[in-house]
């Protein structure tokens, strides 16, 4: 194993499974989270939309949970509202991560198998391919991508937005973790948000292990020379592009 620390700098989490795997492996590893999930405050118009929409959950056909973030805020809500979903209401997770939540409220979902992301949903899931007069609710935070609701648009849904979270940098720790960047072994990075906050890299030539393509494009357009491309974005697949990238 390297001398050197992995630099790992996704927002705080209760049980982080990768930072797990890195430990169990005895990789050194300097954990810095430049970002923090933070609920939106019970008396600000988000909070407000979300709890309509919540109460409102019969009148649509599909509920999309973007991140285990959203469905960590948004079951607890719904569960108080809804002790059995409405009958011709589905509920839906990004990956397995998020799905997995879902058993403590022994809530049914459907999730992508293969791909966990945007681009898995909206490939894997027949129930998602002809959305004709469907009515989509996403629950998701801080305004993220567009991709998934104007794909589902496009197939025909009329698409709600839920914001139940925002995404906030933590300064101290930004520049904490672009201190320590350069004498890091590699730099984990789990979004493009991440990797945008922590800005052009001082040294190129740094291994920087991302969950995506899209992500890697982006890293490469910022100037990083050596980037490892992970499967998907579960724990088990980026430990093994560190491992890689190691």
């Amino acid at each position: 194993m390297p001398n050197k620390s992995v630099l790992v700098v996704r927002p705080l989490r209760e049980e982080d499974a990768f930072l797990k795997l890195l430990d169990q492996a005895g990789v050194p590893f300097n954990y810095i989270p430049i970002m923090s999930i933070d609920p939106v405050a019970a008396d600000s118009d988000d909070f407000a939309r979300a709890t309509r929409c919540i109460n409102g959950l019969d009148q649509f056909d599909q509920v999309i949970f973007i991140s285990a973030n959203a469905a960590e805020i948004g079951l607890p809500m719904i569960a108080q509202r809804w002790p059995e979903i409405p009958k011709n209401t589905e509920f839906f997770a990004v990956g397995q991560q998020t799905a997995d939540i879902f058993s403590a409220f022994d809530y049914p979902v459907s999730y992508p198998k293969h791909q966990p992301n945007t681009e898995g949903l909206l490939q894997e899931l027949a129930q998602l391919q002809d959305l004709t007069a469907q009515s989509v609710l996403i629950l998701r935070g801080g305004s993220g991508r567009q991709t998934l609701g104007d794909e589902l648009v496009r197939r025909g849904a009329q698409v709600t937005y839920a914001e139940l979270y925002q995404r906030n940098i933590d300064s101290k720790h930004l520049i904490e973790a672009q201190n320590f960047a350069p004498q890091a072994s590699c730099v984990v990075v789990h979004s493009g948000e991440l990797l945008q906050a922590m800005g052009v890299p001082a040294d190129k030539h740094i291994p920087l292990v991302v969950p995506s393509d899209r992500i890697a494009q982006l890293a490469q357009e910022m100037g990083y020379q050596s980037v490892q491309v992970a499967q998907n974005a579960l724990p088990s697949s980026m430990y093994e592009a560190v491992v890689q990238a190691l």
